[in-house]
């Protein structure tokens, strides 16, 4: 019998090669593109490929962190999608829908300065997100599904808008210690796969809720639809919650536990203003998300009041994005290790306003499709750059006060934008504000091109295994 440690016998130069090198290349295509990082189930053998190691718990901690994105975004997509049309059920007028996404926006950008502050000080990251996003947020989204029982009209509305904007402050205030934390979680040489992993299955489970949810509201008549769905979000919202309380916390970066024991540091608002490179993102950030959102919560209802769309086709046409949002994470995620997180979103910043202007030959409803089957894929592009931006632009010590200031110069944009975009469509219609969101994202994307440098935290390169395993 032959041990472990000899060589094999010299196969003759005739002889067919070993039928193992097939099953390890179908292993290898069963694998792709995400084989060599952690995922949402536990792997014998994980090789990076890389000099820098998976520890043990940052495995565990990214596998928890997978199935939390997972079940956040089956209540996330309920939320974007289907929150204004519940609006309208109760008879809101577009004003009232737009004030509902100014007031989340507004509500949001309150939360992220003393989400910022709390993490820093007392260090309990990961409790901080436990509690507030994962805790009082996803109960008043269960709120939602009792406001028929108590109320109708017009104080239904108010409610439903105060439901919704409690709910942001809230969820919200968790972001600055949850990016923190991803930082620590996540090794910056495989974040851009990783991400891409976890947004390729954030995208499955909302290609599953979205037409689920309309389905529901479409199949039970009156308001029993909407709250059974409100319930299904709240149960999903609490296996995220459930899934994030797994992570294995690690220690707080040096200089996080310096500023935890130093309260002399210098202003929030100075310190962030100083980093001449981060304001710049931020003016384009706020470009864009005023442009965004000028539009962005309209689409839905110019579906349903001017193409006549039922609910069950508006939850089948954002399952299209979710859908072909697959294929961009796979690709981007890939490229964002590769060429880097900059490059990503000018990318992709430059393909988005493609979207909006596309709107304005749209008459019918199934015309939509096929501008979601190319949005889906660029989206999935400028998601994943978003979120890793703000962490490789920010020092160590400061990636909590860094995503707050992101976090607020986007929300309060997004405030102005649904304000701006509501007065727009009752003085010269959707179209026009359709056209007014495309200039704007792409006035953002320009400025980024001109005026933010290249992320300066050091990337290690991809060797070409690795990239090959991606692919």
């Amino acid at each position: 019998m032959r041990t472990r440690e000899e060589a094999p016998e010299e196969l003759p130069a005739t002889a067919a090669p070993p039928r193992r090198s097939a099953r390890r290349r179908i292993t290898r295509l069963v694998r792709a593109p995400f084989g060599d990082v952690p995922g949402p189930l536990p792997a014998h053998r994980l090789d990076t490929g890389l000099d820098e190691r998976v520890t043990p718990d940052q495995e565990r901690g990214m596998r928890a962190f997978w199935w939390d994105g997972f079940w956040a975004n089956s209540s996330e997509t309920i939320v974007l999608n289907y929150t204004a049309l519940y609006l309208l059920a109760f008879g809101a007028s577009n004003a009232q829908v737009g004030l509902l996404a100014a007031l989340s926006s507004l509500s949001a950008a309150l939360a992220f300065v003393p989400g910022a502050r709390v993490a820093e000080r007392f260090g309990r990251r990961k409790t901080t997100v436990l509690v507030t996003g994962g805790g009082i947020a996803r109960v008043a989204m269960l709120m939602l599904a009792v406001v028929p029982f108590f109320t109708g009209g017009n104080p239904a509305i108010w409610t439903v808008i105060a439901l919704v904007s409690f709910r942001g402050f809230w969820g919200y205030f968790a972001v600055p210690a949850w990016t923190s934390l991803t930082a620590d979680i996540v090794p910056l040489g495989i974040r851009g796969r990783f991400l891409a992993s976890r947004n390729f299955g954030m995208g499955i489970s909302a290609l599953a809720t979205a037409p689920l949810a309309g389905y529901l509201i479409d199949r039970f008549s009156g308001l029993h639809g909407w709250q059974l769905v409100w319930v299904l979000t709240f149960v999903v919202g609490a296996l995220s919650t459930w899934a994030y309380s797994a992570i294995p916390e690690p220690a707080p970066h040096p200089h996080v536990a310096e500023l935890e024991r130093d309260p002399d540091q210098p202003g929030f608002l100075r310190d962030v203003l100083s980093d001449g490179n981060f304001v710049a993102y931020l003016v384009s950030v706020a470009v864009w998300n005023v442009a965004l959102m000028a539009a962005g919560p309209f689409f839905n209802v110019y579906l349903v009041e001017n193409l006549h769309a039922s609910t069950a086709m508006v939850g089948f046409i954002n399952a299209i994005i979710s859908m072909t949002g697959l294929v961009g994470v796979i690709y981007f995620g890939r490229m964002m290790d590769r060429r880097g997180t900059k490059w990503v979103m000018v990318v992709s910043g430059l393909l988005i306003p493609l979207l909006p202007a596309a709107w304005l030959l749209v008459t019918a409803p199934w015309q939509v499709i096929f501008i979601n089957l190319f949005g889906g894929v660029i989206w999935a592009g400028y998601t994943l750059a978003l979120m890793n931006m703000v962490m490789v632009m920010a020092p160590p010590g400061k990636r909590a006060r860094y995503a707050a200031a992101f976090q607020t110069v986007t929300f309060a944009a997004a405030f102005a934008g649904p304000l701006l975009g509501g007065y727009m469509i009752d003085a010269i219609g959707f179209k026009a504000v359709f056209a007014f969101s495309a200039a704007g994202r792409l006035a953002s994307t320009l400025i980024l091109i001109r005026f933010v440098e290249q992320e300066p935290e050091h990337r290690a390169p991809v060797p070409e295994g690795a990239a090959e395993a991606a692919m």
